[in-house]
């Protein structure tokens, strides 16, 4: 099912099917990417309880193995549309059986809050945890690089980050990290396909509370708050020209060597029986 959301300038669709945003159109100018399969069919899903790449797709927790896909299961679940308004909607979902059987062992509920704002929109989830539970979480919406003209270059683009950073990258080779130390120092990146098509530009401890994605050939672009989030990721399909660039806060990033426990794991979090955690993050256009 589709959901729809307006307000002077704005509109914004999304999906019940992992609670996924599907459009975005401030002034008559679409910002996400229409989700085009020859490149990528997905266009700004989220990601819980895992994000990056798992060991032949499982994880483990107190002996028994569980399914666990890259970047986690809910973006393939149909969340359920609790409440809706014209400029906000939000989306819930919850543990079923199949979901500790299969895929998850933890009783939770998951709920996504989409509010329109004068220019973009704000993201919100709130983690419950009926039971302890281990999780980490992030957004991955995909701005459309053709807000700037059809055509226009990956390459004419550049990160902005608000403070001068010192980090390393990381990248996924065959689901395993790589390491580039200090390939960040100073405020900005100027974006380049040699770069992105090694994989994800995957950045730890940003120290940044916002990144701005601008072009050389337009005036406009997308900002990215990070909130609670310190890890921020760039992507878009390797070797392939594609129109799109994901812009993704998260909490961390993890490859098919990290421990096979998700209890063990030092990119998963503990929340504990009773206690919920919020994520807000809002995605300016321009």
């Amino acid at each position: 099912m589709l959901v729809k959301l307006k307000n002077d300038k704005i509109t914004m669709t999304i999906s019940t099917l992992g609670a996924e945003p599907q459009s975005l159109v401030f002034e008559e100018r679409e910002y996400l990417w229409n989700g085009d399969k020859e490149y990528w069919f997905r266009r700004a899903p989220l990601l819980f309880p895992i994000i990056g790449p798992t060991k032949d797709d499982k994880i483990g927790y107190q002996g028994k193995e569980y399914k666990m896909p890259g970047n986690g299961f809910a973006r393939d679940t149909e969340f359920t549309l609790l409440k809706q308004s014209e400029s906000e909607a939000t989306f819930v979902l919850e543990d079923s059986k199949e979901s500790r059987e299969n895929y998850y062992p933890f009783g939770f509920v998951l709920t996504v809050t989409y509010t329109l704002l004068d220019q973009g929109y704000r993201a919100k989830a709130e983690i419950y945890a009926k039971e302890d539970l281990y999780y980490t979480f992030g957004w991955h919406p995909a701005f459309s690089l053709d807000m700037n003209g059809k055509g226009c270059d990956l390459e004419s683009y550049t990160l902005n980050f608000e403070k001068e950073e010192k980090a390393d990258r990381k990248y996924a080779v065959d689901g395993a990290f790589v390491y580039e130390k200090d390939f960040l120092i100073g405020d900005q990146i100027e974006l380049k396909r040699a770069e992105t098509d090694k994989g994800a530009i995957t950045l730890d401890n940003i120290k940044s509370s916002e990144v701005t994605l601008t072009s050389s050939l337009g005036e406009h672009g997308v900002t990215v708050t990070m909130g609670k989030m310190t890890t921020f990721t760039a992507w878009t399909t390797l070797n392939k020209w594609a129109q799109f660039l994901c812009l993704e806060p998260m909490l961390s990033f993890g490859d098919k060597n990290r421990e096979f426990d998700i209890d063990k794991m030092k990119e998963t979090r503990l929340l504990k029986k009773g206690e919920s955690e919020v994520y807000s993050n809002d995605f300016i256009i321009f």
